[in-house]
This record gives structure tokens, C-alpha cells and sequence, in this order.
């Protein structure tokens, strides 16, 4: 017993210090940041910062880090100590967060007398706080904003835990005091990025002037100027339930009385939402001051005054190869400003080699009966060379593609537009347009069923023909394919060599402009 009470006593006696609260040390701002986006929604956040800590434990804050952070994610390096709690604190200055933060305490109110029109001032004491706000005044008890006029809110001191940008807080402990550079990264949502490309098409329909873009998404609160960037092509294997917190928003609203005959309520609320499928942007606002309708902003670098020619003072992007992903690198610092949309230029090729071809899938189901299979149009696809000895030769990500071609007039026209895949130096990157109406197949079919000898089953032979028509004014490249891997099919008497480079059981076939070209064969199925 008399054990059990001297340990009793030693908790008692050590309560008062495990209560104290610890030394701040905060860090108002990085002394530099470095960003890399990633393309789904997700980017990685690193920051150096000089900080003076004291000897034993305290609370190292870094201010102003990005409000969608996600805290899980977070990594303390080059850092002399041991850490041992972090907090992501988000209770930011608002009018909601004020008055709730306030309870309790003396403010002035301004309003305007009702009889006289003249402004007064008169010291008030907030007393609770829920969707609205309650203020007693000499005795007597008075709602937020329900005179019907004008009114005011004056605070003598700001309370604390409110700030104006986000906090990440981590209790520390160091062995020597002084001041040390910290690094921490973490990763954050609501960025995104994705390559835009133009291809102007030469008249000689062979070549074409390929331009590319990386244009950056930054829907937080968080402004990055003179940040060194990098970019990461590629899918990126990753849970979806690394995101960062949902905050829910605070709204004060005036709560007067039963038949709300003078003011209807306005919500004071410091967010707004956008929902995009599961993913749900955030436009933050720290302040009044800061206004609900701040617009974003596109920023465009590195235009050209000449088709083929960077500004002077434009950023290249340099690739370099990371693992099984591609990493582009913006040569020079850029800033990205809070709810901004950049581009960057990262792609001017001239005379790059394309093949414009119609293709056309046919669909060999042995229970077709015999007779017309109908008109075809063909799709048009443009292939762009990308092999290592070529003008491009290089990893291209994936993106958006707009083609212009020059009409009769000499105007540029945009002709189609269509998303491309990541694609690798010696591929082809693959451009899918629409279906060509000049360039059509009109097929017909016989079958027939046979019994095969000595063998139990039966089999089908189709005599397929394929009268493909061009009635454009050029020679059309058209490749008739037969996909899926029929191991039973079996193609004889083609009329026309097939092309194994498209597939096992394809053809490519030039036909003349303003011409006809007729395709035969006979597939065989044995069943």
C-alpha cells in the first residue's frame, strides 16, 4: 500500500508539468519549395525551413502549408532530434471561427438607430454561439444582425488557436538549442496537370508541326513563385483513400425571430464546394477581404513570336528518365499561383512524319447469313512517327490532341480532337478521329457448312468480299483487319498479300484516289 502511494503521490506531483504547454517555435515560411505533380490528382510538396529550437522539447509549427495536405503523408528529414506528435491544425480566421472562438467575450457592436439613422457604438458580451450568435447588452439579450440595418463587429484582440493559412505542428526534442535547416514533404491533393499538343498538318499529307504543352492545375489556397517543378508521366498505382481531410465548413447564420420579419438570414460561410465525379475541389477563402468572387486564372508561358521560334526568356522542359515513368524537369524556377491554370511549353517539332490511315474492323461470325453485309465507313487515324532516329524521338505522355488542317482559302481549320495515350519513343502515337464517309467498305458473304472428313464436327466457309471505295482526291491508305485470335479461323485465297505488322489476319491496301479496290478471301471455321 505504502507503494502504491508513493507512485500515486510522483503522478500527482508530475501532473502540473505534463499540463504545461510546450515552447513554440514557429516558422512563418519556407525558405524554399520545390513541387512535383503527378497526374491524378495529386502532387508532392517539399520545403526547406530554417528554425532556432530550444534545448529539451517544444512545438515546432510551419505556417502556411498547403491546405490540402494530406497528413499522413508527412516526413520531418534533415532534422537533429526526435519527434514525437504532429498536428495538422486547420481552424483558420473566418467570421464563424471568430465569434465561436470568442464566447464569453467583450466586443463592440456598431448599428444604426432605427429612429434617429445615426450610428452607435455599445459594449457587448457574446454568449453563445450555434447558428447564430447571441450578445447580451445591459441586461438585456440581442441576436446577431437581426436590426434590419446596417451592423458591425468590432474584436479587441484575436483569440487564440485562429490563424490565416494552415498549420502543421510537431512537438520535438533536441539535445542542443540552436538553429537548425529542416526538411519536410508531404503530399497533397487538388493538383493535376495534362499535356495538350497541337498538330498542324502540311498540304503534302505527310508531315506536320507538333506542339506541346503541360498545362498545371493548382486548385489550393497555396501559392508557389520561383518554385522549382517537375513533372511525372506515367499511372501511378496509389490508393484513393490518400486524400486529404474534408473539413467541414462553418456557417454562421442571423437566427432573429420566429417570423423573421426583418432580415432574412445570410449565410457566412468561408467555403465553397465543386463536385467533380468523387472528387471534390475546394475554393478556400480566408477572408472577407478576400472576396467570393475571385476568378481563376490562365497563364500562358512560353509563346513565340514565329512559328518555329521560343521566346527568349521561355523555361525548357527536359526529360529524364525515372524508373518505369518519365520525368520532366521546367529548366528554370516558375510560379504557380492559388487557383491558377499554367501551361508551359515542352514540345515545337517541325516536319514531323505522320500516315493518315482508314481502318476498318470486320467482324467474322460464322452465324451470318449469306447475302449483304451492309456499308461500312471506315475510321480515320493518323499515326505519328515516333521512332528514336525520327524528328520527335521522344516519350510523349498523354493528353489531348487538336489537328488543323489548311482549307482551299488558306484558313486554319481545327479538323478533330481526341485524347492520345502515353506513348513510348518507337511507337507511333495513335490519333483516332472520326468516321470517314469518302472512304467506305461495302461487304458481302456466302457460307457454306461442310462435314470434315474422318473427323466428328463440321466446318464453315465464308467467301467474303470487301469492295472498298476512296473518294477523296489522294491515294488512301485503308487497313482491313480482322481482330480478337480466332485459332480456328483459317484465311485462304486472299486476293491481296496480308499485313502481318497490323495483325494475323489483316491487310493493308492503297487505293487510288477516286477509285475502287475489291478484297477476297475465304475464312474457314472449324467447329
Amino acid at each position: 500500500m505504502r507503494v502504491l502511494l508513493v507512485i500515486l503521490t510522483a503522478l500527482l506531483l508530475a501532473l502540473p508539468a505534463l499540463a504545461q504547454d510546450l515552447p513554440r517555435v514557429v516558422s512563418k515560411q519556407a525558405d524554399s519549395t520545390a513541387l512535383t505533380i503527378y497526374p491524378d490528382n495529386l502532387a508532392l510538396i517539399t520545403e526547406t525551413r530554417t528554425v532556432n529550437l530550444p534545448k529539451g522539447k517544444s512545438t515546432l509549427v510551419f505556417a502556411g502549408v498547403n491546405d490540402r495536405m494530406v497528413p499522413a503523408s508527412v516526413l520531418l528529414r534533415e532534422f537533429t532530434g526526435l519527434t514525437i506528435e504532429r498536428n495538422f491544425d486547420y481552424a483558420l480566421l473566418s467570421k464563424a471561427n471568430l465569434f465561436e472562438k470568442s464566447v464569453g467575450q467583450t466586443v463592440t457592436l456598431t448599428h444604426t438607430d432605427y429612429a434617429s439613422g445615426k450610428v452607435k457604438n455599445s459594449r457587448a458580451k457574446i454568449v453563445s454561439v450555434g447558428n447564430g450568435v447571441v450578445f447580451e447588452i445591459g441586461g438585456k439579450f440581442e441576436t446577431y444582425q437581426c436590426s434590419g440595418l446596417s451592423e458591425g463587429t468590432l474584436f479587441d484582440n484575436l483569440p487564440d488557436g485562429l490563424n490565416n493559412v494552415p498549420e502543421l505542428s510537431i512537438d520535438v526534442q533536441t539535445k542542443q538549442a540552436g538553429p537548425q535547416e529542416v526538411v519536410i514533404s508531404y503530399l497533397a491533393d487538388n493538383f493535376s496537370w495534362e499535356a495538350d499538343y497541337r498538330l498542324d498538318l502540311a498540304g503534302d499529307e505527310k508531315t506536320a508541326s507538333l506542339s506541346g504543352w503541360i498545362t498545371l492545375n493548382n486548385r489550393t489556397s497555396q501559392s508557389f513563385k520561383n518554385t522549382p517543378l517537375a513533372i511525372i508521366a506515367g499511372k501511378l498505382n496509389r490508393s484513393y483513400q490518400t486524400r486529404a481531410p474534408n473539413f467541414t465548413p462553418k456557417t454562421l447564420r442571423a437566427n432573429c425571430w420566429l417570423n423573421q420579419s426583418t432580415q432574412t438570414p445570410v449565410a457566412l460561410t468561408e467555403y465553397r464546394y465543386r463536385e467533380q465525379g468523387n472528387d471534390l475541389s475546394r475554393l478556400n477563402m480566408f477572408s472577407a477581404e478576400a472576396g467570393f468572387l475571385q476568378n481563376d486564372q490562365v497563364i500562358v508561358t512560353g509563346t513565340r513570336n514565329k512559328r518555329a521560334e521560343f521566346t527568349a526568356n521561355a523555361p525548357v522542359v527536359e526529360q529524364e528518365n525515372f524508373g518505369d515513368y518519365k520525368l520532366y524537369r521546367v529548366s528554370e524556377p516558375v510560379t504557380v499561383s492559388s487557383y491558377q491554370t499554367k501551361q508551359i511549353r515542352f514540345l515545337d517539332i517541325d516536319e514531323a512524319q505522320y500516315k493518315k490511315i482508314y481502318t476498318l474492323d470486320v467482324s467474322l461470325n460464322p452465324n451470318y447469313a449469306n447475302g449483304v453485309r451492309g456499308l461500312d465507313a471506315t475510321s480515320i487515324e493518323y499515326r505519328l512517327n515516333n521512332d528514336r532516329d525520327g524528328k520527335i524521338a521522344k516519350a510523349l505522355p498523354k493528353g489531348t490532341m487538336r489537328l488543323f488542317a489548311t482549307n482551299d482559302g488558306g484558313h486554319r481549320l481545327v479538323i478533330g480532337e481526341t485524347d492520345v495515350r502515353d506513348t513510348a519513343v518507337d511507337n507511333p502515337m495513335k490519333i483516332y478521329l472520326d468516321k470517314s464517309f469518302l472512304v467506305q467498305v461495302y461487304t458481302t458473304s456466302t457460307k457454306r457448312t461442310f462435314k470434315i472428313m474422318g473427323k466428328k464436327g463440321t466446318g464453315i466457309d465464308m467467301n467474303m468480299t470487301h469492295k472498298i471505295t476512296n473518294a477523296t482526291d489522294v491515294p488512301a491508305r485503308v487497313e482491313i483487319n480482322i481482330p480478337g485470335a480466332y485459332l480456328s479461323l483459317k484465311i485462304r485465297y486472299p486476293s491481296h498479300k496480308q499485313d502481318p505488322k497490323v495483325g494475323p489476319n489483316a491487310w493493308t491496301i492503297i487505293v487510288p484516289a477516286n477509285d475502287t479496290v475489291t478484297l477476297k478471301y475465304k475464312a474457314i471455321y472449324i467447329q
